[in-house]
């Protein structure tokens, strides 16, 4: 479970989370992948274990190198760490004990700096990156040029170093088949959307994340009103076509959402695809007040807790096996 996901969160029948990450690099030593294994490496990692350890807020240090596949494959699920951290010959991951605060160490940039938040609130997002930021820059000093901003691996990131990302559930978008268009337009307000896990990855059951593009010459402040305005648009939309195929389309759409609640409540086994489906399909559903079989979150939670890491008790475990498990678990949470 994310312990971080809670419920009653702000526009939560649209927004799952708002993520909030600050890229930074510790002035005079090169990027991670021209230290991996050297001294530089270990001071790197170092000043965050300084910063954050001995910061009297309970975190906890997580070493790469020390985690098995499948639990590398449990925090890249629940969205704390990156696949670039998990191979980092000298990545490590700093938690919190509810996990919404998160600093990868040695990923592609010598820090970054995470906070996830349930629902849509880039401004809390925003502000406790920033106090992370703070903690950190008592330990290191930090590459900065007076022209560019923020120095980073990657020059898209160079500038604010900033991102926020928003993960939202365009379900009445793709039912309408607008989903494209809609998300192809934002790209005139400096955002992007990806698929679940970000960059590379696709679209798993209508989740999308939206986030900035532009880092360069601009305000962290502007970042994150933009996010507000745009993003905010978007979910007015969404609500507004599920409004009007409901309403156009009532006994075809209860039929769906109670056929994916049906599957969902009976099956013996199940895969992660199929189990995304209808548990996006009954998500919509709790929205339209269709359905009330639990909350909009305890779904979204159900989503990471069923994929396939979050399940595997050991590795190379057959698929079958996880199958029958993540049905079980989503017929207990449903009664």
């Amino acid at each position: 479970m994310a312990l971080w996901l809670k419920e009653n969160a702000a526009d939560s029948d649209i927004v799952v989370s708002t993520r909030a990450r600050l890229a930074r690099n510790h002035a005079g030593i090169p990027f991670p992948h021209k230290i991996q294994g050297t001294t530089q490496a270990r001071m790197v990692r170092q000043a965050a274990t300084d910063a954050f350890m001995g910061s009297g807020k309970d975190f906890k240090l997580l070493e790469m190198q020390t985690l098995s596949e499948v639990q590398k494959r449990r925090l890249i699920e629940q969205h704390i760490a990156s696949k670039e951290l998990c191979t980092s010959q000298d990545g490590a991951l700093i938690l919190s004990p509810d996990e919404s605060i998160s600093i990868m160490v040695m990923e592609e940039d010598h820090y970054r700096l995470q906070y996830l938040k349930s629902g849509f609130a880039p401004e809390e997002a925003y502000q406790v990156c920033r106090e992370m930021e703070h903690m950190l820059g008592q330990k290191v000093e930090y590459a900065f040029n007076s022209k560019l901003g923020y120095l980073t691996a990657c020059p898209t990131n160079v500038g604010t170093g900033l991102r926020i990302g928003v993960m939202l559930h365009l379900k009445g978008l793709a039912l309408s088949k607008t989903v494209d268009t809609v998300l192809n337009s934002i790209g005139q307000f400096g955002l992007t959307a990806r698929g679940m896990y970000g960059e590379g990855s696709s679209p798993v059951a209508d989740f999308y994340q939206v986030s900035n593009q532009i880092t360069l010459g601009v305000r962290e402040e502007d970042v994150v009103k933009n996010i507000r305005q745009v993003v905010g648009r978007l979910i007015n939309q969404e609500r507004e076509v599920r409004r009007i195929l409901y309403k156009n389309n009532q006994l075809e759409i209860e039929d769906r959402v109670m056929r994916a609640y049906g599957v969902l409540k009976h099956a013996r086994k199940i895969s992660s695809e199929e189990a995304c489906q209808n548990l996006s399909m009954v998500a919509m559903g709790i929205g339209l007040g269709i359905v009330a079989p639990c909350s909009q979150e305890t779904i979204y939670n159900l989503i990471m807790d069923t994929m396939p890491a979050m399940l595997a008790t050991e590795e190379n475990e057959p698929a079958v096996q996880r199958d029958v498990s993540r049905a079980e678990l989503i017929r207990k949470t449903l009664d």
